[in-house]
């Protein structure tokens, strides 16, 4: 459709433009024959107004995304004759936090896009987890060969999110997490332990120093995310060395107090993760810690920053609750972050997402915590792509905002969103979300990873999910995805990859069982059917689903960091090809025996009955092979 604005106030074209052409729409001048006129106005009450009549949309908005999202609706409903809608808005801030150091750096066409969606979804905060990802002068390995962001990429799309009213924030990291940038020889006096800086050295504050000056210049918001998260082992390596045993609590205390007066130096307004906090006082459980609980004065963090309250597990409003009142204990500065699960694999974990993400929003609601946003992790190597997190954004912007996640009006607004059909991107859960994980996955069951990567000859899940019925749940899974990609628009390749992998886990999941049963029984035959037929289909299959992930990637990402996956890929190929010629080389009779088949195989996992069930175990190094491939 044709569109125009007659009043825009405050509002970019530009940014509307980009819009409307994204979803098939053109913007043009007034009198070029307009089927659609976009009226803007800002009004001092928060919320926005959306109203349709006859070729007339007038939008009355109190923020931009309010606007972005009130033109959404619209677009969505841009076929009706009349229409209206109204909403109080939201109160804090809400949006999203994409990982970029798990490998995948998002290119910048790609932040763009997202930034687009955030806007559309009425969203203001746009959070960039960048660990090593980004320019620190005077530190050339500091992100070193990792496809790093340049000072001019993030300059790029801070400034495109203001077009958008968004709040582009850096999220890096300050304490823990650093193990890439602290892997290089000439990094190693910060180092505490791999994974950990060296708190209390000087040096280790200059370079923190560097990194508050390296965003203060890119990006244009005083807030910044220190990270500060999961260092379980500080104090316990080279620091214990150096200045013998110390409190964990009053460490991370006076670290977080050096940070602080850096931050003061940059201007700079920090929030914090808010676990190493939580972890002594719930006896190493973040999510354990009594209600009633007080800290000692001298482990309590600056009450200027504001704790982040991550949880992406809790089914119970409660929980949320408890939470948000011991971190109010603290400071009055928490916000809460949910999680999308689209780090749990190969695939999204949709439904243990969209429960976890309810109860949260139910649990929060009177405990005076407002800004949260969800966060879109990418452990383990960024296998999932980015895009197959749509869904839940969609989601949790409908809860932000109170309205019905129900199929039928979810369908209507991820339409709009993505041009995607809703329902058809949910099968993407069917992945992991197999029969025996109930009604929410709720223990994080990723079974297509399992299953894809172990290997042909000696399957570490052989035992846990050979003779489980997967193969006829993966191949009615591939069915369904193979008609949803003849429906799919830009997505069509995502339908796709899901579709191959659920076809080749088909057979994977009874290839290496099936080896070996033939083998103990003397079946020939058998074997000469798995070698000759069965495993150069599947390799055919791999290879195609190795080259899709290939160019899923290359859109999405810069290349640095597809080479981990690509050895992954390439290795489940070769191990194939292995396979099948031990089998023929035994066939043949140039081969003895196959020793590796005469183990018997164990479950991975049992639970307290006994009794194998779907299981979590998400690092390939624990997945490919049960020798070492990790370490000396």
């Amino acid at each position: 459709m044709r569109f125009t604005i007659n009043d825009a106030q405050d509002i970019r074209k530009e940014a509307v433009r980009d819009i409307l052409e994204e979803r098939g729409h053109t913007l043009v001048k007034s009198g070029e024959g307009a089927e659609v006129c976009l009226h803007f106005f800002r009004t001092d009450a928060p919320g926005y107004r959306a109203v349709k009549d006859g070729e007339d949309v007038c939008i009355e908005y109190h923020s931009l995304p309010e606007a972005f999202r009130a033109l959404g609706k619209a677009l969505e409903h841009v076929r009706a004759g009349k229409w209206r809608e109204e909403n109080p808005g939201v109160r804090g801030h809400k949006g999203f936090m994409f990982d970029c150091s798990r490998n995948g750096v998002l290119r910048v066409e790609a932040v763009k896009k997202l930034i687009r969606q955030t806007a559309l979804m009425g969203l203001d905060w746009f959070l960039l987890y960048t660990e090593d990802t980004y320019e620190v002068e005077g530190y050339p390995y500091f992100g070193s060969l990792r496809g790093r962001y340049t000072k001019e990429e993030i300059r790029a799309c801070d400034a495109y999110a203001a077009l958008f009213g968004v709040e582009m924030i850096p999220c890096i990291q300050t304490l823990a997490h650093l193990r890439t940038a602290l892997r290089w020889p000439s990094m190693e006096a910060y180092r505490d332990d791999e994974d950990i800086l060296l708190a209390e050295e000087e040096r280790t504050y200059e370079l923190i120093g560097a990194m508050l000056a390296s965003v203060k210049g890119m990006y244009r918001s005083k807030r910044v995310h220190l990270g500060m998260d999961e260092a379980f082992y500080l104090g316990y390596g080279n620091y214990r060395r150096i200045h013998g045993d110390v409190k964990q609590g009053e460490l991370i205390r006076r670290h977080l107090d050096r940070v602080m007066e850096l931050c003061e130096v940059y201007g700079l307004d920090p929030m914090i993760w808010s676990d190493m906090f939580f972890v002594t006082p719930g006896g190493g459980d973040y999510y354990n810690v009594p209600a009633d609980y007080e800290w000692p004065e001298n482990e309590k963090p600056d009450r200027r920053v504001t704790l982040v309250y991550w949880d992406y597990e809790g089914h119970e409003e409660d929980r949320y609750t408890r939470m948000a009142r011991l971190h109010k204990k603290l400071t009055d500065r928490v916000c809460f972050a949910g999680g999308a699960w689209i780090w749990n694999g190969l695939a999204p974990n949709y439904a243990q997402a969209m429960d976890a993400t309810k109860a949260a929003f139910l649990g929060l609601e009177d405990t005076g915590v407002e800004d949260s946003f969800l966060t879109l992790w990418q452990d383990n190597g960024a296998e999932t792509p980015m895009m197959a997190g749509l869904p839940m954004m969609a989601f949790y912007s409908r809860c932000v905002y109170g309205e019905s996640t129900d199929g039928e009006e979810m369908e209507s607004w991820f339409r709009m969103l993505c041009g995607e059909s809703w329902q058809d991107m949910l099968l993407f859960d069917r992945l992991d979300h197999i029969p025996g994980t109930g009604l929410y996955n709720a223990k994080f069951a990723n079974p297509s990873k399992a299953v894809f990567y172990q290997d042909p000859l000696t399957g570490v899940f052989d035992g846990q999910y050979a003779g489980a019925g997967l193969d006829a749940w993966y191949r009615e899974t591939a069915a369904l995805l193979k008609k949803a990609r003849k429906r799919a628009g830009a997505m069509a390749g995502l339908f796709r990859y899901y579709q191959l992998l659920a076809s080749a886990d088909a057979v994977k999941c009874e290839l290496g069982a099936g080896i070996r049963k033939a083998y103990l029984a003397g079946d020939r035959e058998a074997l000469a059917r798995i070698a000759g037929k069965e495993i150069p289909a599947l390799r055919k299959k791999v290879q195609k689903l190795h080259r899709l992930r290939e160019e899923l990637w290359m859109a999405e990402c810069k290349p640095n960091g597809y080479e981990v996956l690509d050895v992954r890929l390439s290795g489940v190929e070769a191990r194939l090809k292995s396979a099948q010629r031990r089998i023929l080389s035994y066939l043949d009779g140039r081969t003895d025996a196959l020793e590796e088949l005469a183990e018997e195989r164990l479950p991975y996992y049992t639970n307290e009955e006994g009794k194998t069930e779907p299981v979590k175990c998400n690092l390939w190094e624990n997945i490919v092979s049960a020798a070492n491939i990790k370490g000396v």
